[in-house]
């Protein structure tokens, strides 16, 4: 798995792509980058998940460690473009009810950035 920073139009957000698979050979990178992240003091972190092609039982619990850990820092990270199949996967564990979910990058930003 690849993980890209992105410039974003709105300040204080930051994006990130996701390429690739999220399992237990990769999650180790995408933790160490939301806890460095966490330490720069991000608040709000958009996903890109569109390139997101397979997320195992390891990248679910990531992806879930991650969102509360910015949650209990007073911040938010949300989903953008989900792969059709990393979308799927996230229905049927039913984790796309405790994910802030958006269909376009845009849609991400403009919610993120509001607060």
């Amino acid at each position: 798995m690849e993980i890209h920073e992105r410039s974003c139009s709105a300040p204080g957000v930051t994006l990130l792509d996701l390429d690739g698979g999220l399992d237990h050979t990769t999650t180790a990178e995408f933790v160490a980058k939301i806890d460095s992240l966490l330490e720069m003091g991000s608040k709000r972190v958009v996903l890109d998940l569109q390139h997101l092609t397979y997320a195992s039982n390891w990248g679910l619990a990531a992806l879930e460690r991650v969102h509360h850990r910015f949650a209990s820092r007073g911040g938010r990270i949300v989903f953008a473009r989900l792969h059709n199949a990393t979308a799927a996967i996230l229905r049927t564990s039913h984790l796309a009810r405790l994910f802030d979910l958006y269909p376009t990058i845009d849609e991400a930003v403009r919610e993120i950035g509001k607060g």
